[in-house]
């Protein structure tokens, strides 16, 4: 142990409080029981010039490190400007936050991931006003086809369309998305816990009645598994493939084998630790003094 390590916890100011809350109080819990100082913060603690590394210090206090548990990526990115070691790495969380980024890496690996169309970018006071090219992501992936905003959690805007009529009714707006082949998995998949570089715990997740995805948030079901070395090599690969100290990897299986459905730099591992009893900020911070201390 570490004697006399200390760090931040960073979180958002401006979510509403409750379950948001808790991968914080998880890790500070964890922390106090490690003799770890850690200390919460809100981004809207660290408004501070850009690149002032005294000001920034003067605001986090003397840290060992951050932990980063949002996604204000230019604050994440501030902080290592200014000399400190973040978990996970700005970059890491630029690339989670946006779903087409993330396969783009995940690609670039070698993790197999379900079949994906990118679209097109647009301007916010233009929108789609062409819709033209939907017609080849169709004849690339088929219908029934899963639409996903790039930017989103706990499986909100996600849909599942059936025809172009419902394809083209999501496209009211300029959000960037991307567009994906649907696998029939039985509304299932698999969590993946990956902290520094090992899978340490896992879940497999049921969608509620009716619907195709998988997740608790929306009323979804899950219960501890224990992945195949194939399925933890790939979320291993997947999370070192987005650069990430700790993430949630999500996987599905197929008739091809398991495919990585998206990288989560701030997975809910609260949910993990009600279905488990496995408490994940303890491999995250011990993870931490073995890369810092």
């Amino acid at each position: 142990m570490v004697v006399g390590m200390k760090g931040a916890v960073v979180t958002n100011g401006f979510l509403p409080r409750g379950k948001h809350d808790e991968p914080a109080e998880m890790l500070i819990r964890a922390a106090d029981a490690m003799d770890i100082g850690l200390t919460r913060l809100m981004n809207t603690d660290l408004t501070v010039p850009l690149g002032d590394g005294d000001a920034l210090a003067r605001s986090l206090g003397d840290v060992d490190f951050v932990v980063f548990w949002d996604k204000d990526v230019r604050l994440a990115a501030d902080i290592e400007l200014c000399g400190h070691r973040v978990f996970n790495p700005s970059d890491c969380i630029r690339v989670c936050d946006d779903k087409c980024l993330t396969h783009l890496a995940l690609l670039s690996a070698g993790v197999p991931t379900p079949r994906t169309v990118s679209c097109p970018m647009t301007f916010d006071n233009i929108g789609y006003s062409d819709l033209s090219f939907l017609e080849g992501a169709v004849d690339a992936l088929g219908f029934p086809m899963v639409v996903k905003d790039c930017f989103g959690s706990f499986g909100q805007q996600v849909h599942l369309v059936h025809g172009m009529d419902e394809l083209a009714s999501l496209f009211t707006d300029a959000r960037p998305r991307i567009l994906q082949e649907y696998i029939e998995c039985g509304a299932t998949d698999i969590r993946v816990e990956v902290v520094g570089g090992r899978a340490v715990e896992a879940v497999e997740r049921r969608g509620p009645p009716g619907d195709f995805r998988s997740n608790a948030t929306i009323g979804g079901t899950m219960h501890r598994y224990v992945p195949t070395d194939e399925e933890s090599e790939l979320a291993v690969s997947a999370a070192e493939a987005v650069g990430a100290d700790f993430a949630g990897v999500d996987i599905i299986r197929t008739s091809d084998g398991p495919v990585v459905c998206e990288v989560n730099s701030n997975a809910h591992i609260r949910n993990m630790l009600d279905c488990t009893g496995h408490d994940v900020s303890v491999d995250i911070l011990e993870h931490i003094i073995r890369t810092v201390g």
